[in-house]
């Protein structure tokens, strides 16, 4: 039976499970692996985790609350709408590049997460529209161009999404380039310098 998580040991665990998962891939990664990496006993892993699926669930979870103490911390700046709309997005973007890779590793993590959590991908989702839209509405009240902030996050999520591939998808896009950060941050200026006055 899995043990309650304590915060130093648990980081420890999913920190060496996601740079192993990764760079080995799920499948290619045992928990003797994870031990070695983590520093710990390999009895240590089965005390926090009954099996790999386990862990998977885990990273994704991990992965969700960091992805939740970004969000919120963007928010509670007192940087302005358009600063906390850079920011986010970038810094999610920072946050999914290396999950979203096409290397053999990334492709599993992605197959596992799939398999062993699916509740999260939707999750993540849910979570990015109402942050960006957190932002639209602190943008609306000022001076900004917004109708509906909730609509208006799917619109943007919409416009943002070939910069966010699945692992395992092409990565080919019709403009026959990789799309990196410094198209991200184009796109998101000129979209903010629409909606601003």
């Amino acid at each position: 039976m899995a043990r309650a998580r304590t915060g130093d040991k648990d980081s420890k665990l999913v920190e060496a499970a996601i740079s192993l998962f990764l760079e080995r891939g799920v499948r290619g990664t045992t928990m003797q692996h994870i031990a070695r990496r983590a520093g710990v006993a390999v009895g240590t892993v089965y005390l926090y985790y009954k099996d790999k699926g386990a862990i998977v669930r885990r990273v994704a979870f991990a992965f969700a609350e960091q992805h939740d103490a970004f969000a919120e911390g963007v928010l509670g700046t007192r940087r302005g709408p358009r600063r906390k709309l850079l920011d986010y997005i970038l810094g999610f973007y920072d946050m999914w590049v290396p999950f979203g890779q096409n290397d053999q590793g990334a492709v599993e993590l992605a197959d596992a997460v799939l398999t062993h959590a699916p509740e999260t991908p939707g999750i993540a989702q849910q979570k990015f529209l109402d942050t960006v839209a957190a932002i639209l509405q602190e943008g609306k009240e000022g001076d900004w161009k917004v109708g509906n902030p909730q609509v208006e996050a799917r619109w943007i999520a919409l416009s943002t999404t070939a910069f966010f591939p699945l692992a395992g998808t092409p990565s080919e896009h019709p403009l026959r380039q990789s799309l990196g950060r410094e198209e991200l941050e184009g796109l998101l200026k000129w979209m903010l310098d629409k909606v601003e006055n």
